[in-house]
Order: structure tokens, then sequence, then C-alpha cells
């Protein structure tokens, strides 16, 4: 796969990720955009994608769509409240909650590409 097809399947699991949340938020379009620093233009763009990928069951690189791979959990908020992440081989990947989105992005694609999750 080259670094273009990975970077746009980092992206759909990325968009994916954030349209599940959203649908659990109980908030509108522009306040979960507001709260998670997301630009609405790309929330709908996404979202519209990701529907017509669903809908055909293919996604643009005739793949089947993978399996979930995340567990949705609620969020307890603390003065020192992180991510954690029990990976396949059973160890825990303990991830502060103020580290920049870009650098979350790029540690899910490196345990996914190094098929740890």
């Amino acid at each position: 796969m080259s670094k273009a097809q990975q970077s746009d399947t980092d992206q759909k699991q990325f968009w994916q990720m954030v349209l599940d949340t959203f649908r659990s938020s109980g908030l509108s379009v522009r306040q979960f955009c507001k709260q998670e620093g997301l630009s609405e233009a790309s929330f709908y763009a996404w979202r519209k994608k990701l529907s017509k990928s669903q809908k055909s069951g293919m996604d643009n690189e005739q793949t089947p769509p993978e399996p979930e791979s995340f567990i949705q959990v609620p969020v307890v908020p603390s003065e020192s409240s992180c991510l954690e992440l029990v990976l396949a081989s059973s160890h825990v990947l303990r991830i502060p909650s103020d580290i920049p989105r870009a650098f979350l992005t790029d540690v899910l694609s490196a345990l996914r590409q190094a098929k740890l999750c």
C-alpha cells in the first residue's frame, strides 16, 4: 500500500471515529465541531464521503470494510485523565488527554500498522 493510500485509510479511520463519537454526543454538529476543534465543512464532507462508502459496501479501493477495532467507552474526566488502550498483547498504553489530535492519530496509525490493534 502506498503512503497516499495509507494516509487516506488513516483519514477514513479518524473520521469514522469522529462520526461515531458525534452520534453518541447528543450535540449539534456546530457544538460538536467547536468542542473538538474540527472544521464543520470537513465534518460534513467526510460524513458524506463515508456515507457513500458504507452504502456501496465497499470503499474506493474495492476492499471490504474492516471490522470495528475499538469499543466506545465513557471517559470520566479527572485532573490527571488519560486515555488507556489495552492492546491485543494485553499491554496497556496510557496517553495523556491533552496531547494534540494529530499525535494521537499518528500513534493509532502506528499501532494499526504494527497490527497491535
